[in-house]
């Protein structure tokens, strides 16, 4: 005797799957088929087509899937997820995300996920989020445009899904005021390359025509079309960082800072490394090296100006152990003259990314042509922090 919607084989419901076969959808109870959407008669047109792997570690939120650099232009994406085969609770496993333009709307998938667009309805750049705070979640991507035209890469050769080149600080907007900020191509009209929320700016740094900005979930790297552009891009979004209201757009480009002319900026930066107890580090500009043992030349900033460093911003990422909560010190010290001023003797990593500002107890002199670093000067710690970097901006009137 046969019962409507039971079962008849010896699995189980165990043996329950909705899987792919000849290109078709199917569900399977054992070893019958019990429905079947046919997908193998679809055809979704593309020209160019871009496949990569993404590593979602536990607990990250908020990776800026931008669709390997075509950004908001892409007309299908895939996306397929896996889990560390020691993740056996089902419910654990799965991946959140939101939309760029609405942070506020979270879905979710578990096994895969598949958009598609077309010319007037393409596909918006996501924040993907591994709420699993114990296991990674390795996504495999493809993404495919529909025109045949290189106009979303500006390095046709070095492209990355981080990199973008040839910019100028112009291309750096408002997209909601008080909370994010994009960056803009060069096609008409402008397309978006990439989002920021400005409150999750870690650092910004700077290296001849390259400015890397750093949040709590990427680095992405800028290339601007000259030194003057880059410098001018960096002014530009310290200042949004300290004046996050300010709207930058193409009527009103530039910041309203009163006497800006009478201000000059400069940065000091190392990368990751793991601080020893009771040293002496010092600190140019070179985001890419740790700290130094010793002072050194090619590393120091030479003043360009004369006048007096009065204001330190200081920005600190830690990626690593946060380490004990004993004062650090840091010395603004002018190499040529031999004077110094204290940042501060009583810094304390509290978080693993923090923002602060300083005005000097004693205003600094600077004549130009002075060169000039940062000696950071770490305690005893109880427990040392590991994979620090230091971001310093100071301003010196002039």
């Amino acid at each position: 005797m046969s019962c409507p919607g039971c079962s008849s084989n010896l699995f189980g419901a165990s043996s329950q799957y909705i899987k792919t076969n000849a290109g078709d959808i199917i569900a399977t109870d054992g070893a019958n088929i019990r429905e079947k959407l046919i997908l193998s008669d679809m055809r979704i047109p593309y020209k160019q087509i871009l496949k990569s792997r993404v590593i979602l570690k536990p607990g990250q939120i908020d990776y800026l899937l931008n669709h390997l650099g075509l950004g908001d232009n892409a007309t299908f994406l895939t996306l397929r997820a896996s889990y560390d085969p020691k993740s056996k609770m089902e419910e654990d496993n799965y991946v959140q995300y939101s939309f760029y333009d609405d942070l506020n709307k979270v879905y979710a998938f578990s096994q895969v996920m598949t958009l598609t667009g077309n010319s007037t309805n393409r596909i918006k750049q996501m924040y993907l989020t591994n709420p699993n705070a114990t296991y990674p979640v390795f996504i495999d991507v493809m993404v495919a445009v529909i025109d045949d035209t290189y106009q979303f890469f500006n390095d046709f050769v070095n492209q990355t899904a981080t990199t973008f080149t040839g910019l100028s600080h112009t291309d750096i907007q408002s997209f909601v005021v008080c909370q994010s900020i994009v960056i803009y191509d060069k096609s008409t009209p402008p397309q978006p390359l990439t989002y920021f929320t400005i409150s999750e700016i870690a650092s910004v740094q700077i290296n001849g025509l390259v400015i890397t900005i750093e949040d709590s979930i990427k680095d992405v790297v800028l290339k601007f079309v000259d030194e003057n552009e880059a410098i001018l891009a960096i002014n530009l979004l310290n200042y949004i960082m300290e004046h996050p209201c300010v709207e930058i757009s193409p009527v009103n480009p530039e910041p309203p800072t009163p006497n800006v002319d009478s201000v000059i900026m400069y940065q000091f930066a190392h990368g990751y490394m793991n601080p020893a107890d009771s040293n002496n580090y010092y600190i140019g500009n070179n985001p890419s090296q740790p700290a130094q043992n010793n002072s050194t030349p090619s590393y120091r900033i030479k003043s360009v100006v004369t006048g007096t460093a009065k204001e330190v911003t200081l920005s600190t990422h830690i990626n690593g152990t946060l380490g004990s909560s004993q004062s650090q010190t840091f010395l603004l010290h002018n190499v040529t003259t031999g004077l110094s001023s204290s940042i501060t003797s009583t810094y304390k990593h509290e978080t693993n990314s923090q923002n602060d500002n300083f005005t000097l107890p004693i205003l600094l002199p600077v004549n130009k042509n002075d060169e000039l670093e940062i000696i950071w000067q770490t305690p005893t710690f109880d427990i040392e922090p590991t994979m620090v970097s230091h971001n310093f901006i100071v301003y010196i009137e002039y």
